[in-house]
């Protein structure tokens, strides 16, 4: 057998900085024998950051290291590819990372003692203060979770068993057996803890990536509907996740032998600083990103853009969000606000459009260590895609010389359902209506009942009413009480998530002439989908889809049309609003093929991206 040298590297392409994989790094650079060097190289145009580690040394110990290194470096959310490759000369070096100590090593738990304190069969099953020498888990758990006995944590499973919940302020949570949302006076998707992986696939519907998201180091929560027809899962979308520390998943495991399959999660009121939140992501233009991320982080600065502010602050009715600038990093906070705010919010006109440029930004900024800011630049050619609850739902262009314009804003509707009736009678469509009142009486009179909140998201709002008319509302219908418009507009989703055609009927959605900005004539697109429902179409997941496939297709059109006004060569997605995955991936697949869909792979949907844009607001802040 040869003993001749090789020099191999092995790559790990990372959407953002994993510090686990720093850490490996540095401990693979105490192998000696194998000539080992390390190294982090960053893509100027993706933000993506590749750890590498070369080796030099004969096959045989290289094939033991590429073992090695298969069963350490865990599956991260945000690995995007790893690859092997022999190379002539190397160009990592000796020196470790810097780590912080805490961040270094983020894992509650790890594949060496997961599998002892975690599987039923094993002597050391329950054992929370297990100790590990590679992940130092033990070392992370508060004395609350120390204290606790193999005994105590049967009996938390017996409790919850019996009285059908259980507090666990420890952790910030209480798990229940029934869905206690249900009794809430507004609707919230319900959170799921999976207690077995085993039978995840019979009780919702998951893809082979979703699977791997939920069972990577960062245990995030991630949004799915469930098996059609379930007996026992009535919302329409639920945030599931696996246990993301020890307590949970021994707790998971007891409640796994005794038959439980999932247990629902809710987070107790009081703020626990030392909890971390949780981390839900949607999947957009091939990444996934949160939702809203609630943890302070930073990023390098930017080197592509010209940072003009030195703070700027973001506040919505849940959080505040705060960012500053140094000399090298963008930083930000996040306070989650106790009690209804005092001091006033912001007024701002209903057409501003400040923070749909906030998020256009943020969607570009980048990072070269290379090109530090030679001279001023600002965006330039680019539009934002911005739909969310927080603020109006906007299409906002920037042109060659930087200067923004609102090309089109999404209409919030009426605040009832009986309003929006009115609006319709008012309009062209009152045939429409009047014939879908004689033979849709029950759809008609949902649409009556519904009340629309002001919290909703334009979208949201379009959403629900479209619901109500195709009759998705009429489906598991509460007892006597009245649907909200997000959980219709959930309904609504998941339905069209169930579509498995391609074809679907094209719905109308005609821009309103005559503004400074284009809207939405919304009572035509109503009008749209009460013909096809008058026309016989009982199919309701062909008509969700129709609806989501169609104002991808407008929006399209609508981008295509800005271009060839200002030159769109960035386009960013944001909001809230992309987290319904059917919108995210229509969005991608009706335009991202013209367009390259940007979204900045460090940041979030909605929240830390707003106040970190805000740094490069081109406005005076008065």
């Amino acid at each position: 057998m040869s003993t001749r040298n090789h020099n191999i590297r092995f790559n790990f392409v990372c959407q953002k900085p994993v510090p686990l994989y720093a850490h490996l790094c540095n401990q693979y650079l105490h192998l000696d024998k194998l000539n080992i060097s390390i190294g982090r190289e960053s893509n100027v145009d993706t933000g993506a950051v590749c750890y590498f580690i070369e080796a030099c040394a004969p096959q045989a110990e290289l094939e033991q290291l590429a073992d090695d290194i298969a069963a350490d470096f865990l599956l991260s959310v945000w690995l995007q590819q790893t690859e092997i490759k022999r190379i002539d000369t190397k160009s990592g070096s000796t020196n470790a990372f810097s780590v912080k100590h805490h961040k270094g090593l983020p894992l509650y738990f790890c594949q060496h003692c997961q599998p002892q304190f975690g599987d039923n069969q094993h002597p050391q099953f329950g054992e929370i203060n297990l100790p590990c020498e590679h992940c130092k888990g033990h070392y992370k758990l508060s004395r609350e979770l120390k204290s606790l006995t193999r005994a105590d944590i049967a009996a938390m499973a017996n409790s919850l068993l019996t009285d059908k919940v259980l507090a666990l302020p420890m952790l910030g949570l209480q798990l229940s057996i029934l869905n206690n949302n249900a009794s809430l006076t507004e609707y919230q998707q319900p959170r799921v803890l999976i207690c077995n992986p085993n039978s995840l696939n019979s009780q919702f519907c998951v893809s082979d990536p979703q699977v791997l998201a939920l069972s990577s180091i960062e245990k995030p929560l991630i949004r799915v509907r469930p098996c059609s027809d379930h007996p026992n899962l009535h919302a329409p979308l639920y945030d599931i996740q696996f246990a993301d520390n020890r307590l949970l998943v021994i707790l998971c495991e007891i409640l796994r032998q005794k038959g439980i399959h999932w247990v629902y999660v809710n987070q107790l009121n009081k703020v626990n600083p030392h909890i971390d939140p949780p981390l839900r992501l949607a999947s957009v233009a091939q990444y996934w990103i949160p939702t809203a991320d609630l943890q302070a982080g930073n990023m390098a600065m930017p080197s592509n853009l010209t940072c003009l502010h030195d703070e700027f602050h973001y506040k919505t009715e849940q959080h505040k969000f705060s960012a500053k600038s140094t000399n090298n990093q963008l930083q930000w906070q996040v306070v989650t606000l106790q009690e209804p705010q005092t001091e006033p919010v912001e007024q701002t006109s209903a057409t501003d459009i400040k923070y749909s440029l906030c998020a256009m930004s943020a969607g570009l900024l980048r990072h070269h260590e290379h090109e530090p800011h030679s001279k001023p630049l600002y965006v330039k050619n680019a539009a934002v895609l911005y739909f969310g609850q927080h603020h109006a739902s906007q299409i906002v262009t920037v042109d060659s010389q930087s200067d923004a314009a609102l090309f089109f804003q999404l209409p919030t509707l009426p605040n009832s359902g009986y309003e929006v009736c009115h609006s319709l009678l008012d309009s062209p469509q009152k045939s429409l209506l009047d014939k879908f009142k004689q033979l849709h009486p029950a759809e008609y009179n949902q649409l009556l009942d519904l009340h629309i909140s002001d919290k909703d998201s334009a979208l949201t709002q379009l959403m629900a009413v479209a619901a109500a008319i195709i009759g998705a509302g009429l489906i598991n219908s509460h007892q006597g009480k009245p649907v909200s418009a997000a959980e219709l507009a959930d309904r609504f989703i998941a339905l069209a998530m169930t579509y498995q055609g391609n074809n679907a009927p094209r719905i109308d959605f005609p821009l309103t002439k005559g503004m400074a900005h284009r809207s939405l004539n919304w009572c035509r697109t109503l009008g749209s989908l009460m013909s096809f429902k008058l026309a016989g179409d009982a199919n309701l997941a062909k008509l969700a889809f129709a609806f989501h496939d169609s104002f991808a297709d407008y929006l399209s059109h609508w981008i295509e049309h800005v271009d060839q006004n200002v030159g769109v060569k960035q386009l960013v997605v944001a909001g809230s609003d992309f987290a319904n995955p059917v919108l995210a991936e229509r969005v991608h697949l009706r335009i991202g093929k013209n367009y390259p869909l940007q979204l900045n792979p460090l940041l979030d949907l909605d929240g830390v991206n707003i106040a970190v844009g805000g740094l490069y607001l081109k406005q005076r802040r008065g």
